[in-house]
């Protein structure tokens, strides 16, 4: 799936490694599930090592195409017509509908346990410690995942190195060069580069970790991701500052696109549209106006979801990968969102088997997805090559 990135992440020196047990799965970890504080310790999957033939990349991949001028629709502008996942509730007020394009009444939820829980494929909880501890045995670190910040040091470790999705483990020294001890885990995903302009921060109360806003559009609403090293990139979060962060998405849920058509039969645009077929009809009452259908074929739409940093969106696959975390499969997919005046979104995101189940999705299918979104400053090092190369060959282009 990636390419590997031996050369890039090195194990932590063994005097560093040396973590209490006891301290993988307790109350150590502090950046991650507010309600669930064994939540945090991230990424289970209890094996040994994942396969590394499972990830590797194609050694030949066609570059997507460039989507058709039909399917340009700014996605911070269509999101009013996508249906929601929730087959149960089905229909939407003008007034619902209005709330979720604006992002109202949406919260910061301090918690990575649906996260796990759809990588790991079951209650994170008991498996958080043997997570933790197969990241420390056999994961790997980067020059980029190492700091120093008010007296004490940092480093990230990430298992398995050849994968794209990876359970990451944050260790802190409260002195440099002391013992560095398990203090947060979450889901790593190896993103692509976008360029964004930091809006506000939220970090979290009780983590290491913070909800990010960045501006897609000038006076459109802003997006949020989570960045898994806030504490690295904490001093370059500046509001109205432009950095080129490695942003990707993890499916809560996803299924094929089932609606081509969507109808409409109240709110603005179906009150233009009335007011012109009304006059086109002489003689005609409010009472025949006939529904407003529009076409969803070839829509790519992102709406805001229950908690920031979620996303309902909507949109083509361009490509797909395969790889594992462990013996969890995993499909990687490549989707782009264009915007007038900027260049496009590029989003790969991931769907562990649990959330797809049946469903094996192909290059040029439309999906819905309920997504969580992660992102970070791209890791730089002048020393080894930046985490851009670390993301799967072939990824769609500008």
């Amino acid at each position: 799936m990636p390419k590997k990135s031996e050369n890039t992440e090195q194990p932590v020196e063994e005097k560093k490694k040396k973590a209490p047990k006891a301290d993988k799965g307790g109350k150590e970890k502090k950046g991650a599930d507010k309600a669930d504080k064994n939540e945090k310790a991230d990424k289970g999957k209890k094996g040994k090592k994942a396969d590394k033939d499972a990830g590797a990349s194609p050694s030949s991949a066609a570059a997507p195409a460039e989507p058709s001028a039909a399917g340009q629709v700014p996605a911070a502008e269509a999101g009013d017509s996508l249906q929601p996942l929730d087959a149960d509730h089905p229909e939407l007020t003008p007034e619902q509908v209005q709330a979720i394009v604006s992002g109202a009444n949406r919260t910061h939820a301090e918690g990575l346990g649906d996260v796990w829980a759809v990588v790991l494929g079951r209650n994170p909880a008991p498996l958080m410690p043997q997570v933790v501890s197969t990241v420390l045995h056999e994961g790997g670190t980067r020059p980029a995942w190492q700091w120093k910040r008010g007296g004490k040091e940092y480093v990230l470790m990430a298992w398995p190195r050849e994968e794209a999705l990876r359970a990451s483990v944050l260790l802190r020294a409260d002195e440099e060069g002391g013992q560095l001890r398990p203090c947060d885990a979450v889901p790593l995903l190896e993103g692509l580069p976008n360029d964004l302009t930091v809006e506000s921060v939220h970090p979290w109360e009780h983590g290491n970790g913070a909800d990010v806003a960045v501006s897609m559009i000038e006076g459109k609403n802003p997006m949020w991701f989570y960045d898994p090293l806030y504490l690295r990139d904490k001093d370059d979060l500046t509001p109205g500052i432009t950095h080129t962060f490695t942003l990707a998405g993890l499916c809560l849920a996803v299924r094929k696109a089932l609606l081509d058509d969507v109808t409409i039969t109240q709110g603005p645009q179906y009150e233009a549209y009335a007011a012109d077929w009304l006059a086109a009809n002489p003689g005609k009452g409010r009472l025949d106006v006939p529904p407003l259908k529009v076409s969803m074929k070839g829509r790519r739409m992102i709406m805001p979801g229950r908690r920031f940093c979620e996303y309902q969106i909507r949109g083509e696959v361009e490509e797909v990968r395969q790889g594992h975390l462990e013996q969890m499969p995993v499909t990687l997919m490549y989707m782009r969102f264009p915007f007038d005046g900027r260049a496009p979104m590029l989003l790969p995101i991931y769907a562990s088997k649990m959330v797809l189940k049946d469903y094996e999705p192909q290059p040029g299918d439309e999906i819905d997805a309920y997504v969580w979104l992660q992102a970070r400053v791209i890791d730089f090092d002048p020393q080894a090559p930046d985490a851009a190369d670390d993301a799967p060959q072939s990824a769609p282009r500008q």
